[in-house]
């Protein structure tokens, strides 16, 4: 593959028309996504990468009105190539609608050709001595501008899938196991989003929960609730309220001031300042109810 070949940042509905022009009659396009999901309780696909085998673009969801682009996803004549496509297609189908006609997993291709390793990063190492980076693999999609290295990193994620779905048929016909993989591509094309959920038991798979005392398990399970009460309200994921180490130092130290969270390991000032009052009341309204139902 050229080292050098057009690339586009499509960020208004004049581009988005431009760039669907440009795709009209491709039989096959790359698809990925990059989503906030490090960075925000309610995650969203924050860009969407395309590749043909000519050029790479990547669409600005947060700014482009989408609804012509589900079209193209959804045409029986083009087939749309992904790595891992599972939580691509059920986050565009959540965020957007999409539905899909055509697939072709890399991922799951690798997987039935019995590949020993089956990421994307280890597969276009393999067939084309290309190190995809990773630097930019947590960053906040979500945040704008954009900067160009973190554009660039999202066009290698389907710069080379076309060439690889090419490798991977080509052995999948000669070991004829086509049909198999084919199986589970339809099978991908009928999952749908899921919910988000909250399981309120979630505090006992804490590690260390166990070898708590029933004080300390009844503070900690109040701070998970809590810790998540916090998260939805501030949009951020539950790990950036506070840690699970930092809950269960809480439930051992059980701390009953502000003063005092300052001694407990993985909390900072910021979060003191932000939520140790809530924190605080947590821990002795656990503890209270503990001793009355003792």
């Amino acid at each position: 593959m050229p080292e050098s070949r057009p690339s586009r940042f499509i960020d208004t509905d004049q581009g988005l028309a431009a760039m669907l022009a440009e795709l009209a009659g491709e039989p096959a396009l790359a698809l990925d996504t990059e989503s906030n999901s490090f960075h925000a309780y309610f995650e969203r696909v924050c860009l969407i990468q395309l590749s043909t085998r000519r050029a790479d673009y990547a669409i600005d969801p947060l700014k482009v009105d989408l609804k012509p682009l589900g079209a193209v996803f959804a045409d029986p004549s083009r087939e749309i190539v992904l790595h891992a496509a599972d939580y691509d297609v059920r986050s565009l189908k959540r965020d957007f609608a999409f539905r899909f006609t055509r697939l072709f997993d890399t991922m799951l291709a690798a997987k039935v050709l019995g590949r020993p390793e089956v990421g994307l990063a280890a597969l276009v190492r393999d067939n084309f001595g290309v190190k995809l980076a990773k630097e930019h693999q947590r960053s906040d999609w979500g945040r704008r501008p954009l900067t160009r290295e973190q554009v660039a990193y999202a066009h290698m994620d389907t710069r080379y899938l076309l060439p690889l779905r090419d490798l991977l048929e080509a052995e999948l016909v000669r070991t004829g196991r086509l049909a198999a993989a084919q199986a589970l591509f339809d099978k991908q094309l009928a999952c749908e989003p899921r919910p988000k959920q909250f399981d309120e038991d979630g505090f006992r798979r804490v590690r260390g929960f166990r070898a708590l005392e029933r004080d300390a398990r009844a503070v900690l399970r109040a701070l998970y609730l809590v810790r998540e009460e916090r998260a939805r309200a501030a949009d951020r994921p539950p790990f950036k309220i506070f840690g699970d180490e930092a809950m269960l130092e809480l439930a051992r130290r059980l701390p009953r001031s502000c003063d005092e969270l300052a001694r407990v390991k993985g909390l900072g000032h910021s979060t003191i300042r932000r939520d140790g009052e809530a924190i605080v009341a947590a821990i002795v309204g656990a503890l209270s109810s503990s001793a009355t139902a003792a």
